[in-house]
């Protein structure tokens, strides 16, 4: 029997937002959403949750420290729930930590949490049932279980299925450029989902999203990574002038300093885009072929940027 159990996850991005709550309590998002889950070239961006088998009680640490913020109740549930499961009775002690994450962590941390459970408990649980049991978490676990690009489909009732779109090895020709703005004063994930949904055009975006959401596997299925950016780019426009119309400016001057150049860039023909997602991090994508022209780009204008990739879904690795 595994005494220990270690395990790593990468953090999310939004390729069509997950903004709004329909149920608050059980986290269970507004309306349809996707995703991609997004590492450094070097993996080092990434939640590693260690777990150690002890004779009684659980205990969780989150960067050294007890963990106290709003989540930590959903985080003590979901690891005495897990317990339940066991055959045999016993605690356990958890330890997570957060390396290099320029946006939310709470998406790999959910799934590193139960991904490091499932494997020292031996329990051998199926991702959906994974996926169930971190979304009191985190509702967008489900990117960082599965890894690449993956969609959650929320049903009138409220039930989730979670799909894998494409492997990260379908991204192999697209770029990500990740600026980091230090300092920058970001909302709360929860802030965005409660107060967004009392802008005017929310009740809207169920249907935006589900055509967005149609329009997916056929760009997929024709290899369309410029199609896949600009669709991405355009969910992002359309979420973040909600946000800062309902008193969120997420994206900051500086921060849309980037975005302006990115744009700029596609009008004189380079296929370049933004993405930017509740953080203080503006994502740039662009294909292989026009990596120089976009990292000159930035380097003429003094932006310090970090390679990006898609990454793989959660593992244990002890």
């Amino acid at each position: 029997m595994k005494s220990r159990s270690k395990a790593v996850a990468y953090p999310g991005l939004p390729v069509v937002f997950a903004e709004g709550f329909r149920d608050v309590k059980r986290r269970i998002s507004g309306h349809s959403h996707a995703s991609l889950a997004i590492t450094d070239l070097h993996e080092m961006a990434k939640t590693e949750t260690a777990a150690e088998l002890i004779p009684e009680g659980a205990y969780f640490t989150l960067n050294g420290m007890p963990a106290s913020d709003a989540r930590a109740k959903a985080v003590s549930g979901v690891i005495h729930g897990m317990l339940a499961l066991a055959t045999d009775r016993t605690g356990v002690k958890l330890e997570s930590v957060n390396h290099g994450i320029l946006t939310g962590s709470s998406d790999s941390g959910a799934a590193a949490l139960v991904t490091a459970l499932d494997d020292v408990l031996e329990l051998g649980l199926p991702v959906p049932r994974l996926v169930e049991l971190a979304k009191p978490v985190s509702e967008t676990a489900y990117r960082s279980l599965v890894g690449g690009l993956s969609q959650c489909i929320v049903d009138r009732d409220g039930g989730l299925k979670v799909t894998a779109l494409k492997k990260a090895s379908f991204f192999r020709d697209m770029n990500i450029y990740a600026v980091a703005f230090d300092g920058v004063k970001r909302f709360s994930a929860d802030d965005l989902h409660t107060r967004v949904v009392n802008h005017k055009n929310y009740p809207k975006r169920p249907a935006e999203v589900d055509r967005r959401l149609e329009m997916l596997p056929k760009l997929l299925e024709r290899q369309d990574l410029v199609g896949f950016m600009h669709l991405m780019e355009n969910e992002a426009r359309t979420v973040h002038a909600m946000f800062s119309e309902t008193g969120m400016e997420v994206i900051k001057p500086e921060m849309k300093a980037v975005t302006d150049i990115i744009t700029g860039l596609r009008e004189s023909g380079v296929e370049a885009f933004w993405n930017v997602a509740g953080g203080s991090a503006v994502y740039v994508f662009t294909l292989n072929k026009h990596a120089k022209e976009v990292t000159r780009e930035l380097k003429n204008k003094n932006y310090r940027y970090r390679p990006f990739k898609v990454a793989d879904g959660a593992k244990a690795v002890i």
